[in-house]
C-alpha cells in the first residue's frame, strides 16, 4: 500500500495522458469535480480546444418539451439510452421548470430559450444563464415583422457564437454575434410557392422546422410536416451565405432531417411505414433509400393510430411519437433502424403533453460566450426557469 494517503492511479501517469485521454472523455459533471483537484488540471481543461473536444465526446441527445401537470410552464428533458430498455428512467431533465415555452437553439451545450418577448442563453451543465440581446433595428412596418431565431451556430474562423434571425412578413434577416445587439443584415431566400402559406411563413423557424448542422452548414427541411417534396435550404456558417440543395424527393409525410454516419439523412412516414433516405454524394446531391421500417411488423408494439415526430439516437436508433385512440395514452417508441423493438415510454401526463423540439443537446463546460453580459445584463433579472442537471 502506498504511503501517500491521497495518491491515486492517475499520479503514476504522465499529465498529458490524464488530460488528453482520460479527462477529455469524462461527462461534464465528473470533469467539473476533477478540475477542483489540481490547479494544473483546471488550467489545462479550461482551454477552448479542450472544452470543445470534451463536448464532441458527449452523446447527442434529443430534447423533448414536456408540460407540467397542474403548473404553468414546461420542462425540457432528454432521452438517454441506458441499455435498460425504454422507461421513465431514460428521461432526464435539463430544464426542470420554465416559463419560456420554446427551445429555439442549441450549440456546444448552450441553449437558447424564448418566451413572448425575452430570449435567454444558458448552459445547464455549469448552471450559468443570461439574457440574450436581440437585433436592435428599425422596422419599416410593425405589423407582421416579428423576429424569430432560425439558427444558432459557431463561426469557426472567429470562434464566435452567432444567431441567425429572420423576420415574419419580409425577406429580411440578421446575423448577430451572441452578446451584441448590432446585427448584420442579410436577405432571406424565398420559399417554394408549392408550400401552404402557413408553412412558408415558418419554414425556417427553429421551433417548428427540422434543421441539422452538417459539414459546417445549417440545413433546413422546408417541406416539414407536409407531403410536398421541396428543396433544402443550406446556410454556410463560414461564408454566411445561402444556397439551395435538391431534396431526396421521397413521398410521404416529411418528418425529420438528420446526420447519420456523417451523411445527410431525410426521414418520412407513410401510414405505418418509415423511410430513411441518405445522401450518397453530397456534391452531386445524389440520394438513395437506405432503410424502410414497417412498424406493424413489431409484434410487441402497442396499437396506435399514426406517428408524428421522430428523433435519432446513437446514429442507429429512433425515438418515435405514436398517437393512439382517444381512450389510450400516447407513447414514445424506441427501436433501431433495422426495425427491432427496444421498448416504449408511456406518456402519462395526457395527450399532446410532450413535444419533440427538433433540437439536440450535448453537455459541455463551455462558458457563456459573453462574460461581460453575465455580469451586467443577466444578474439583475431572475431567470424564468430552473436548471435541472
Amino acid at each position: 500500500m502506498t504511503k501517500r494517503s491521497h495518491a491515486t492511479v492517475l499520479d503514476d501517469l504522465p499529465d498529458w495522458i490524464v488530460i488528453e485521454e482520460i479527462l477529455v472523455r469524462l461527462p461534464p459533471k465528473d470533469l467539473l469535480r476533477c478540475r477542483a483537484v489540481r490547479k494544473m488540471w483546471h488550467s489545462a481543461t479550461s482551454s477552448n480546444k479542450f472544452m470543445l473536444d470534451n463536448c464532441r465526446r458527449q452523446p447527442l441527445l434529443p430534447v423533448i418539451r414536456k408540460h407540467i401537470p397542474g403548473q404553468e410552464g414546461v420542462g425540457f428533458i432528454v432521452f438517454c439510452d441506458n441499455d435498460a430498455g425504454a422507461s421513465d428512467q431514460n428521461l432526464w431533465p435539463i430544464i426542470q421548470h420554465s416559463k419560456l415555452s420554446y427551445l429555439v437553439g442549441t450549440c456546444d451545450g448552450l441553449l437558447i430559450l424564448a418566451g413572448e418577448s425575452d430570449f435567454w442563453i444558458c448552459n445547464p451543465a455549469t448552471r450559468k444563464c443570461a439574457l440574450l440581446p436581440q437585433p436592435r433595428v428599425s422596422s419599416p412596418s410593425s405589423e407582421g415583422s416579428d423576429d424569430y431565431v432560425a439558427g444558432f451556430y459557431r463561426h469557426h474562423p472567429s470562434g464566435e457564437y452567432r444567431v441567425l434571425w429572420f423576420s415574419n412578413g419580409s425577406y429580411r434577416g440578421y446575423i448577430l454575434t451572441v452578446g451584441s445587439d448590432k446585427p448584420r443584415i442579410v436577405s432571406r431566400p424565398s420559399v417554394s410557392s408549392r408550400l401552404p402559406k402557413c408553412r412558408r411563413d415558418m419554414a425556417f423557424d427553429s421551433c417548428c422546422s427540422s434543421q441539422v448542422n452538417h459539414r459546417g452548414s445549417l440545413h433546413w427541411l422546408t417541406g416539414m410536416e407536409t407531403e410536398t417534396s421541396v428543396d433544402i435550404l443550406v446556410f454556410d456558417t463560414v461564408t454566411e451565405t445561402f444556397r439551395w440543395m435538391r431534396s431526396s424527393g421521397q413521398l410521404g409525410y416529411q418528418v425529420s432531417l438528420w446526420e447519420m454516419d456523417n451523411k445527410l439523412a431525410s426521414c418520412s412516414t407513410n401510414d405505418a411505414s418509415i423511410e430513411i433516405w441518405m445522401m450518397q454524394d453530397y456534391e452531386a446531391e445524389a440520394w438513395a433509400l437506405k432503410y424502410r421500417i414497417n412498424l406493424l411488423a413489431m409484434k410487441t408494439l402497442p396499437q396506435f393510430e399514426y406517428v408524428s415526430k421522430m428523433a435519432l439516437l446513437n446514429q442507429r436508433e429512433l425515438l418515435i411519437y405514436c398517437h393512439t385512440a382517444s381512450e389510450c395514452p400516447d407513447f414514445m417508441l424506441h427501436c433501431d433502424i433495422d426495425g427491432k423493438f427496444l421498448g416504449c415510454v408511456e406518456i402519462k401526463e395526457g395527450k399532446y403533453s410532450v413535444y419533440f423540439t427538433y433540437q439536440y443537446f450535448q453537455e459541455s463546460i463551455l462558458p457563456l460566450p459573453f462574460c461581460e453580459m453575465q455580469e451586467e445584463g443577466g444578474v439583475d433579472k431572475e431567470p424564468p426557469f430552473f436548471i435541472g442537471l
